[in-house]
């Protein structure tokens, strides 16, 4: 049985300007792109985890 949960998210303005001229291109809204984001989340975990930890530590490296 596929179980669907509505999540509520709060996002600047501005970012969320600049997300939707990012994807614009991919034919997808930022609501598509939060969805895949969490199914790559679940069904991906390794490689999810991998990359947000390597953003991490490159974010921290900038600081």
């Amino acid at each position: 049985m596929d179980k669907t949960e509505l999540i509520t998210i709060t996002i600047d303005s501005e970012l969320k300007a600049q997300v939707e001229d990012l994807i614009k291109p991919m034919g997808i809204s930022i609501e598509e792109l939060i969805n895949h984001f969490f199914h790559w989340c679940i069904y991906d975990t390794e490689k999810a985890i991998a990359y947000l930890k390597a953003d991490q530590e490159a974010q921290a490296g900038q600081a």
